[in-house]
């Protein structure tokens, strides 16, 4: 829609196709001199009365204010205004200019002259509506776009920090227990800390850099958990050559480990991804206790419901997101799109 920004050219070709809509078809009749002349006479007035609509009534009334009544009654005495003229020049201004005039019955006359004054005052009118909001349309996506970015540039600068507070924990008891174990924490943390903060600052970002992301942070999550098969995590189909958004699995995953309850059979946490040419999906289940059962992370900017922003400004309607929950077990399911690179 890169026409809408060339505004002086968009009317100057408006009026050019009036001015040839009401001149072409009877050139063949009365000549193209005639019928180009006397159009020239009723056109002047026809801009008038279009941007007195389109620049005055339709802004103050219709845009701002709602005033349809005003509106009304703005727009019927702009029709009437130049009905009047036109009628004048028909019979004043033509006669002594030497062109002859048809005379026709008032009431075929006025019909001719109101669907004269519609056709271009309404044409110009729903240009001018459809412009508007086709813009407003505009700036409400950017709008999205932006706000969605600012909470992706948060959720990049931060840590969720329950977590990197249980795993400064985890890393501190095992320095005097297995000081490898503790070392391999603290680079695992490192990764995931450089893959937000620097790694992740694109649109799109490759799915295996981004399982590999998952995975890091799932290692150090097994850390507060007293069973190794508490966590179940499976990954069915290739990652390769594949592209996602950044960081858009990872806040279902965060809410299944900390909201999940520890006192659980294993396995109380159980993470799936199934993964084809097309799509990606997503399927988490965690126990949790029945006594404090809510949606995870309802209130914060990195929780599911800014999940379900980004999944509609990124992929419109194209994606699936699902939540379930019964008493004592929380379900979320989502599916997306993938974009597959060249081999």
């Amino acid at each position: 829609m890169k026409i809408f920004k060339y505004r002086v050219l968009n009317h100057v070709l408006f009026w050019i196709v009036i001015f040839a809509f009401f001149t072409v078809p009877r050139i063949v009749v009365g000549g193209f001199s005639f019928e180009a002349f006397v159009n020239l006479l009723y056109i002047p007035f026809d801009i008038m009365a279009t941007y007195v609509v389109i620049e005055f009534l339709i802004p103050k009334f219709i845009l701002k204010n709602r005033n349809f009544l005003l509106f009304t009654l703005g727009a019927v005495i702009t029709f009437g205004f130049n009905i009047a003229i036109s009628q004048y020049i028909m019979y004043n201004i033509q006669p002594k200019l030497g062109f002859w005039v048809i005379r026709k019955s008032p009431i075929s006359e006025m019909f001719s002259f109101i669907v004269n004054n519609l056709m271009i005052i309404g044409t110009a009118s729903a240009l001018k509506l459809f412009s508007y909001f086709y813009k407003m349309q505009l700036a409400h996506s950017e709008l999205q776009r932006k706000t969605v970015q600012s909470e992706l540039g948060i959720l990049r600068s931060q840590v969720n920090p329950h977590f990197l507070f249980n795993v400064l924990n985890n890393i501190d008891a095992l320095i005097f227990e297995d000081k490898e174990k503790a070392s391999n924490a603290i680079f695992l943390l490192s990764k995931i800390m450089r893959y937000m903060l620097q790694e992740s600052n694109q649109e799109k970002v490759n799915l295996d850099r981004e399982m590999e992301y998952i995975k890091d942070y799932l290692e150090l999550a097994k850390l507060s958990f007293n069973s190794p098969h508490f966590l179940r995590f499976e990954v069915k189909g290739s990652t390769n050559f594949k592209e996602v958004p950044p960081l858009l699995f990872i806040p279902i995953i965060e809410n299944a480990v900390k909201h999940c309850n520890k006192q659980a059979d294993p396995p109380g946490i159980e993470i799936d991804f199934y993964i084809t040419d097309d799509n990606i999906e997503l399927h988490t289940k965690n126990y949790v206790k029945r006594n404090d059962f809510k949606l995870p992370d309802s209130g914060s900017g990195t929780g599911l419901i800014n999940v379900e922003k980004r999944l509609k400004l990124i992929h419109d309607d194209n994606y699936s997101f699902d939540i379930k929950r019964n008493m004592d077990k929380f379900e979320v399911y989502l599916r997306v799109p993938l974009k597959i690179l060249q081999k």
